[in-house]
C-alpha cells in the first residue's frame, strides 16, 4: 500500500476555465448574425452553470489518497474504488477509471502533476505502470 495527500490542482482549474471560455466564445461567434442568435441567451447561462459545477467538482479532488497496487484498488474520497481499466498515464496527467466498492457507481479521476508533491507523483506513476489486468 502506498498513500499520500492530494491537493487542489490549479492547472485543472485553469484548463477547465479555458475550455468553457472557448466554448462560450465559439457560441457567440458561430451564432452571431444568424437566426440562432436568440439561443445564445440559453446556451451561455447553461455553459456558465456547467463551468461552475466543474469547478466545484475539481475542488473535491483533495485529501487522502491510497493505492493498493497489488489488488488494483484505491482509497479516495472516503471510500475504496476498483480500477476498472489500465490507467492512462501521461507525463503530467493520470486518468483513472473507477468503480465504487460501496455503491457500484463509476467515476473518472483525473490527476495532474500539481495534485501531488513531485516525489509522490513519480511514485504514483511507477506503481500505476506496474498494474496488470488479465
Amino acid at each position: 500500500m502506498w498513500s499520500t495527500k492530494l491537493s487542489i490542482s490549479k492547472q485543472q482549474l485553469l484548463i477547465s476555465t479555458i475550455f468553457y471560455l472557448i466554448l462560450i466564445i465559439l457560441c457567440l461567434v458561430m451564432f452571431a448574425n444568424t437566426y440562432l442568435n436568440f439561443y445564445t441567451f440559453i446556451i451561455i447561462p447553461l455553459l456558465i452553470i456547467q463551468w461552475w459545477r466543474s469547478m466545484c467538482f475539481l475542488k473535491t479532488i483533495k485529501g487522502e489518497f491510497a493505492l493498493f497496487h497489488y489488488i488494483n484498488q484505491i482509497y479516495w474520497h472516503k471510500q475504496r474504488w476498483y480500477l476498472m481499466h489500465k490507467p492512462l498515464i501521461f507525463r503530467y496527467v493520470v486518468i483513472l477509471n473507477l468503480k465504487s466498492r460501496r455503491n457500484g457507481k463509476n467515476a473518472t479521476l483525473w490527476l495532474m502533476v500539481d495534485n501531488l508533491q513531485p516525489n509522490d507523483w513519480r511514485t504514483l506513476r511507477f506503481y500505476l505502470k506496474q498494474i496488470e489486468f488479465t
